[in-house]
Parts: structure tokens; C-alpha cells; sequence
């Protein structure tokens, strides 16, 4: 009966015999063959008994299978690489015959089996299963099946349901309480660089005797309970762009370096979100993937999904990006995993032109030591001269270094969903 009534009601259905069930075909079959063998009325009975059981069977497990639905819901619908999460799985039965047992198998992404008790009819059984994505990326969720037993455990029904359900797992976010967002007062009067003077936000720091209560950040107070007031700039960029170095670099890059770059612009851009300043985001990616200005939620979560698939397969030098001057806004934090030759040119373009510039430098000669590269002297050497470079034409450089990665950045450690928070140091 493998493979009988493979649709009913738009979802896939089987029909197939436990060990029970096998054991009573076999004996009714072979007590059917002795009785024609021998002509006993007995055997007859006893033959038809058998499988007019498992006659039965069928018809009541088909009545109660029928109204089994499913269904699978994410409470949490943003989801964080290394984060905890829960996937709630609902079996129904809207039939009126109750069903003694049954079981759920999901695929979550892996397949998973949930034993379930006995479901009344018209009632309902709700599993919570833990699920936890180690990496960042999209996840497909199902098919799933509902597997019931009839009340004699002869058969086991297979209802089969082929909705999945998509999971974008966004990368790690760490918060950056009191990043600063620019480099000093820009060149007055430089186009398009500057917001009404003394209004615009440019960082958080610790309160100070003297300070305007007005500016205290109440966000930050609740997530630490210390004081931290906002900082205002004379000249402060409004829109600013995230510029993610995604160049493939050698056969043989760290996982954990470009991880950690994108983890840093999901970083900048949720803090840039929260302070409700316009951003946008731009790779230098195969495909030069990039979003466009936002301030709303919308903006916000397209520039996420980006990053939750991006890869380090690019061949353009990050200094391209800075060549986009009509793209860029007022401001650009650059996370750069290598600094290029011609880069500084670019920064120094960009503050005559008005704009702020941030660099968050990845030390990668850091990341191939744990890796096992060689050279470690020689590429911190070359490393602190292309920052010395940087920082002479005007960018102010942050350093991001293997094992501590953002959370040595930003003062804190490692959260999915940045409930533990510290200061930039």
C-alpha cells in the first residue's frame, strides 16, 4: 500500500504498514493460503478477520489523517549567526476522530523528528525547537511531514507538506556605543559637506559635571546604566556611506577576517541606524552590490540581507569606491581588509572635496598568524605604514585585530542581538 492516495486536499499522502501492520498482513495472507489448502472454516475466519483489521484500519485512519494540517513560524523573524532562535512547528487536527500518537519531521535545516501525544480532535499541539545558525547566509526551512498511526498501530499515515519557509541570517552585530562618526571639522563652506552648525550628532561620551541634561543618551543608560551624553559637531556629514572591501585576495583568505569585516559594517550600519542618520551601502563584491540612501526600517534591512550573503570574491581596489563622490553623501566609513597604494589619494580627494572619512582597518597579518601564514613581522610592518599613510591624508583610521575582531572594536563582547555593550575604546 506504498505510495496509495499520493494526494489528498493539495498536500502529498502515503500510506504505509508499521511492524504491526506487516505482521498482521503476513499472517492473514498465510492463513488465508492454509485455509485453501485444507478447506477449514476456521481458517477462513480467522484469515478474513485478519484482513478485513487491517481493512478497517485504513478506512478510520484515513478519516482522522485527512484533517491533519501543519504549519511553521518564526517568532523572531531576523535571526543572527551564533544566536539562539526558535522555530514554532503547529499540528492541527480538524477532524473529529482524535489521533493517538503522531510524529513531526522538519528539516531545520537539518532533519529533526518531534514525537507528539496523543492530538484530540479539533485541538491542536504546538513544538518549540531551538535552532541556532553558526553562519551567516540564506536558509530554506522544510518540506515537513506528519506521521499518525491508526488506533490498532497497523498503519502509519503520511501527510507530506512542501511549503518552506525562507531564513536570512544576518551577520554578527556588535554595538558601537560612542563611535565617532567624523574626523574633525571639514573645510567651511566645502559643498555639500556640512549640516546646520552645531545641530548635527557626532558621537556619545561619558557624562561630564556640566553637562547639558538635555543630551544625555537615555538609550544607552537603560542598555549600561552609566551616563553618556551626545556630542555635537560644528560641521557634521548627514548621509553617509559603508563601504565594505570585498576583494578576493590569494587562494587561501582567513573565513574569520572577512567575517569579521562584514560583521563590522553590519556594526556601522546599525549604529548609524539607530541614530537615525541616512546610509547606504556599497561593496566592492564581483557583482558591486550596493543600496541606496535610507533612514527608514525598509533601507535598513535590505543593506543586512546584503551583507548576509556577501562574499569576498571582487577584483576592484576599495579605492574605487571613493571615487564615487555624487554616490557618497557627506561621510564614508570604509572597512578595508588591505590598504591599496592609491587609496590615501583618494581619502585626501575626499576631505578637500568636504567629506568626512572613517577607516576601520582590518590587521590582517593578525589573522593569517592564527591561520598559520608566515611573514608576521614583515606584513605588521607594511600594515603600520599603509595606517601612517591613511591617517597623514586625513582619515581617521580604526584598527580591528584577530582573536578580539569587533567586539575589541567596540569595547564589548560578542552579541547576536547587542544586549551587552561598552564603550569604543
Amino acid at each position: 500500500m506504498r505510495g496509495a492516495l499520493r494526494r489528498i486536499l493539495g498536500v502529498r499522502f502515503g500510506v504505509r504498514p508499521t511492524a504491526r501492520g506487516w505482521q498482521a498482513l503476513g499472517a492473514g495472507v498465510l492463513t488465508l493460503a492454509v485455509a485453501r489448502l485444507i478447506g477449514t472454516t476456521q481458517f477462513h475466519q480467522l484469515a478474513y478477520a485478519l484482513l478485513l483489521l487491517l481493512a478497517a484500519a485504513l478506512v478510520i485512519g484515513l478519516l482522522s489523517s485527512r484533517g491533519l494540517g501543519f504549519s511553521r513560524a518564526l517568532p523572531n523573524a531576523r535571526m543572527t549567526a551564533g544566536s539562539a532562535a526558535r522555530v514554532d512547528l503547529r499540528v492541527s487536527n480538524r477532524s473529529r476522530s482524535g489521533i493517538p500518537e503522531a510524529e513531526v519531521v522538519d528539516r531545520l535545516p537539518e532533519e529533526r523528528s518531534y514525537a507528539l501525544p496523543a492530538l484530540a480532535g479539533g485541538g491542536s499541539e504546538v513544538i518549540e525547537a531551538p535552532v541556532s545558525f553558526v553562519r551567516r547566509g540564506v536558509y530554506e526551512l522544510g518540506p515537513a511531514e506528519v506521521r499518525a498511526a491508526d488506533p490498532f498501530g497497523l498503519l502509519r499515515f503520511v501527510r507530506r507538506f512542501d511549503a518552506r519557509t525562507e531564513v536570512v541570517v544576518y551577520p554578527r552585530v556588535h554595538d558601537l556605543m560612542g563611535f565617532s562618526l567624523g574626523t574633525g571639522n571639514v573645510e567651511a563652506g566645502s559643498r555639500g559637506s556640512v549640516g546646520q552648525r552645531g545641530d548635527e550628532f557626532a558621537g556619545l561620551r561619558e557624562y561630564r559635571r556640566g553637562d547639558d541634561r538635555r543630551h544625555i543618551h537615555w538609550k544607552s543608560v537603560a542598555r549600561t546604566g552609566e551616563l553618556f551624553v551626545k556630542e555635537f559637531a560644528l560641521h557634521a556629514p548627514q548621509r553617509y556611506t559603508v563601504a565594505l572591501d570585498l576583494r578576493r585576495r590569494g587562494l587561501r583568505v582567513p573565513e574569520q577576517e572577512v567575517e569579521d569585516a562584514v560583521s563590522a559594517a553590519a556594526s556601522v550600519l546599525a549604529h548609524l541606524y539607530e541614530e537615525r542618520l541616512p546610509a547606504r551601502l556599497s561593496c566592492t563584491d564581483r557583482a558591486g552590490s550596493a543600496t541606496e540612501f535610507g533612514v527608514d526600517e525598509d533601507s535598513h534591512w535590505r543593506a543586512m540581507r546584503l551583507l548576509a550573503t556577501a562574499r569576498a570574491d571582487g577584483d576592484s581596489d576599495p579605492g574605487v569606491l571613493l571615487e564615487e563622490r555624487e554616490r557618497l553623501g557627506e561621510g564614508v566609513i570604509l572597512i578595508l581588509r588591505s590598504p591599496g597604494e592609491g587609496l590615501p589619494e583618494g581619502v585626501r580627494r575626499l576631505r578637500r572635496a568636504g567629506l568626512s572619512v572613517v577607516i576601520v582597518a582590518l590587521a590582517a597579518h593578525t589573522y593569517r598568524e592564527a591561520f598559520g601564514g608566515g611573514g608576521g613581522r614583515d606584513r605588521e610592518a607594511e600594515f603600520v605604514r599603509g595606517v601612517a599613510r591613511l591617517e597623514a591624508a586625513g582619515a581617521a583610521v580604526r584598527v580591528l585585530r584577530h582573536p578580539a575582531g569587533v567586539a575589541g572594536l567596540a569595547g564589548t563582547r560578542a552579541t547576536g542581538d547587542r544586549r551587552q555593550r561598552g564603550a569604543v575604546q
